[in-house]
């Protein structure tokens, strides 16, 4: 496992944590949920930018690993966008990066300098 394969895990692993840590706080309490989440979200215009920013990152994070995925011939790449959406977003992407990084070591330089 390569330097840079070591941080991607490392701080996806650390995201996940620390925001489940919060999570679980979260649906500790009464009446939490996706739709109270969203509420919550929209309180200001400081929160509801963060949530529009967020959405278009998952969005555009989502396809990018769609079409690099299918670019570079990875199988199973598609399954870190649910992990994106229901784990964690630095988590998906974090394990997508290394995935990627392992399938670059595979192709030819030309191949994978391709776009």
């Amino acid at each position: 496992m390569s330097m840079r394969e070591w941080v991607y895990g490392l701080l996806g692993v650390a995201a996940a944590v620390i925001g489940w840590y919060y999570n679980l706080q979260y649906l500790q309490q009464p009446d939490s949920g996706w739709i109270d989440w969203i509420r919550q979200c929209l309180v200001n215009p400081a929160t509801t930018s963060a949530l529009a920013d967020l959405s278009f990152t998952y969005l555009i994070v989502g396809i990018w690993i769609v079409l690099e995925g299918r670019r570079l011939a990875m199988r199973h790449a598609w399954l870190c966008v649910p992990i994106t959406v229901f784990v964690s977003l630095a988590l998906g992407l974090a394990l997508f990066l290394i995935l990627r990084e392992r399938r670059l070591r595979t192709l030819p330089a030309a191949t994978a300098a391709d776009g």
